[in-house]
């Protein structure tokens, strides 16, 4: 049996890749106020039609990380991961990186590079973490598939 080690050309996507990865080190980059950019397009979002989003909170993390507390409908769907990347996709930039951390967890770069402005480029680090409603109606935070701990 043969391997099959793909292809690549010179416009790869791993090169916008790499550039979206490099700007997220340089100082400045991250927009001084995620809640005033993002929160208003997650709500929007949450509360279209159909949409299976609750928004239960948000935070900015001492990182810049902009972590944003949702509640899915659904939570043990198939569709969690294409849910979870239809949602982010609704509030990103021109680009976009998202990664399913854990169970409960979706961390996503998205911006505008460098090269697709006349500034300098900016964007935004976003954590999307799933709750669940606690006892009380607390939320609280699947941080694994297998524990509940309390959100911040």
């Amino acid at each position: 049996m043969d391997d099959f080690f793909g292809v690549s050309g010179e416009e790869a996507p791993g090169d916008a890749l790499r550039e979206l990865a490099e700007q997220t080190t340089r100082q400045g980059w991250v927009a001084a106020d995620p809640a005033a950019d993002l929160l208003p397009r997650l709500r929007v979002a949450c509360d279209l039609p159909g949409s299976p989003w609750s928004l239960r909170g948000t935070t900015v993390l001492p990182d810049g990380v902009f972590a944003v507390d949702v509640e899915h409908a659904r939570p043990g769907s198939p569709r969690l991961l294409a849910d979870a990347i239809e949602l982010l996709a609704g509030i990103a930039g021109p680009a976009f990186f998202v990664r399913h951390t854990d169970a409960a967890t979706f961390d996503c770069v998205t911006g505008t590079l460098q090269r697709d402005t006349p500034g300098p480029g900016r964007g935004h680090l976003l954590r999307l973490r799933l709750v669940s409603p606690g006892r009380g109606g607390a939320p609280t935070l699947r941080a694994r598939a297998e524990a509940l701990v309390p959100v911040r």
